[in-house]
């Protein structure tokens, strides 16, 4: 069996694990950010009256952040699932069968892939019912999309790394934190223009906030510089933080194989 038939029997193996428990794969990344941009966006529309504030409505703004954030929920539940392959015995019936076990591992971080689109659907729907728009139009879907897949991978390889590190499936549950915290260090909810000093500085340190800025460019237009600059910074963001993320994930999977 080659490597791509064994990751898509793999994958399709996984879609149907992901199936048989609906609200931990699809439906949980579904409810925050749902409770965010109906209820917080809702709250919060005045701020979109300041000054300066670069777009309106208020929703329209905090769009972007809450699509990639859909992603971020339920992130662990495939490095999870890796560790409870290992635990299981799955691991080694694997290497009784013609398929390599790299093709495990892949056949993950497609599923993490596939995952999140249809939650990002239903989030981007209710976004544009509350005023939010795509001015790139449906190639802007398409791209908003992808960056939304590959962050979900990206943000996604911690998960894989702590998981694989400890062996403990509950590890990565612990993190569900840090979403938060790069959410609120980020210009998700609000500009530069009206964070502290230290916040305002620490964004620029954020990762999230050029992913951020490049899915806001495909909706409502970049916030400076054009859309192609926006569309680079976060792409290169995404493929350095996956290949940073992989030279750990990569060696510790190798060995929970050998072991």
């Amino acid at each position: 069996m080659s490597a791509a038939s064994g990751t898509t029997t793999l994958l399709v193996r996984n879609l149907r694990e992901g199936v048989r428990s609906p609200v931990i794969a699809f439906v949980f990344p579904v409810v925050f950010p749902l409770f965010l941009i109906t209820l917080v966006a809702s709250s919060y529309e005045r701020m979109a009256f300041i000054p300066g504030f670069p777009v309106t409505p208020y929703a329209a703004y905090m769009a972007p952040g809450l699509l990639l954030f859909t992603g971020m929920m339920g992130s662990g539940y495939s490095a999870t699932a890796l560790v409870l392959d290992a635990q299981s015995g799955f691991l080694d019936r694997l290497r009784l069968q013609p398929v390599r076990p790299t093709a495990l591992l892949l056949s993950r971080l497609l599923f993490d892939a596939i995952r999140v689109v249809p939650a990002v659907l239903v989030v981007l729907v209710v976004s544009v019912l509350l005023g939010a728009r795509i001015e790139q139009g449906a190639l802007g879907v398409l791209g908003l999309l992808l960056l939304c897949s590959l962050w979900s991978v990206a943000y996604g390889g911690f998960f894989y790394i702590v998981a694989l590190r400890t062996r403990n499936p509950q590890a990565p549950l612990a993190m569900a934190p840090l979403s938060v915290l790069l959410l609120f260090a980020s210009p998700a909810a609000a500009p530069p223009l009206l964070l502290q000093d230290w916040l305002a500085a620490l964004t620029r340190w954020n990762p999230f906030t050029y992913v951020i800025e490049g899915v806001r460019a495909l909706m409502t237009g970049p916030t400076s510089g054009t859309v192609t600059e926006a569309l680079l910074k976060a792409v290169a963001v995404l493929i350095g933080m996956t290949l940073v993320t992989q030279l750990f994930v990569i060696p510790a999977f190798a060995r929970l194989v050998e072991d």
